[in-house]
């Protein structure tokens, strides 16, 4: 995020103590511009704090073999280094070569990300409706008013042919970081981010690259 967003945010949040960054909101209002301050949307809280941002990270070889992991990661961490300076509870959620693993429980975003980020492994399989059921599992249990579920994917996976038909819980919020290459010649749009988008009402996709 650039100086000017930086300055912004540190003005808001001196201005007005608890506020914190409403990314979907934010994303939504951006669209497809580049990110600037008059995008920003806050959300003001009072006592304790009632949000839970849970990222699930696609470490499948498509995500590898695209580049769309390097770029992922980058957003990840970006985005856990606000949510260590706004103190909001976030859980990592990593899911490849047929395997799910949480690597960050629920709790306050830690000083040091890039120690938890960079290092991840990618390649295999992409096993995303065992890790959405997991992800939905532990987040149903929160008792956290706001719930957000980031999934960072190319979506490139026939779990998703099953996914349109199933129904995600109530009151949890999904932000769909789209992170599928364009078509060329030896790639086929396969498009899972939109096709989930269509059949989930509320869901919101953004495309990795901005």
């Amino acid at each position: 995020m650039g100086n000017g967003l930086a300055s912004h945010a540190q003005v808001t949040a001196q201005r007005f103590p608890g506020a914190t960054l409403d990314w979907p909101a934010t994303l939504r209002e951006r669209r497809s511009r580049p990110l600037a301050p008059a995008h920003l949307r806050w959300r003001q809280h009072f006592g304790q704090l009632h949000s839970l941002h849970v990222f699930a990270l696609d470490c499948s070889g498509s995500m590898r073999e695209s580049g769309a992991f390097a770029q992922a990661k980058g957003l990840l961490l970006q985005w856990m280094r606000w949510a260590y300076v706004q103190r909001t509870p976030v859980a990592l959620l990593c899911f490849g070569a047929s395997q799910v693993q949480w690597r960050l429980p629920p709790r306050r975003a830690p000083q040091w990300n890039a120690d938890l980020i960079e290092p991840l492994p990618g390649g295999g399989g992409t096993p995303l409706a065992q890790a959405l059921h997991a992800a939905w599992a532990l987040m149903s249990r929160r008792a956290e008013e706001r719930k957000t579920l980031w999934v960072l994917s190319d979506f490139r996976s026939p779990d998703v042919l099953s996914l349109v038909r199933q129904h995600p819980p109530l009151r949890l919020r999904h932000v769909l970081v789209d992170g599928e290459v364009p078509a060329r010649a030896s790639h086929r749009v396969f498009g899972g981010a939109q096709r989930l988008v269509q059949a989930w009402p509320g869901a919101v996709r953004i495309t990795a690259n901005g």
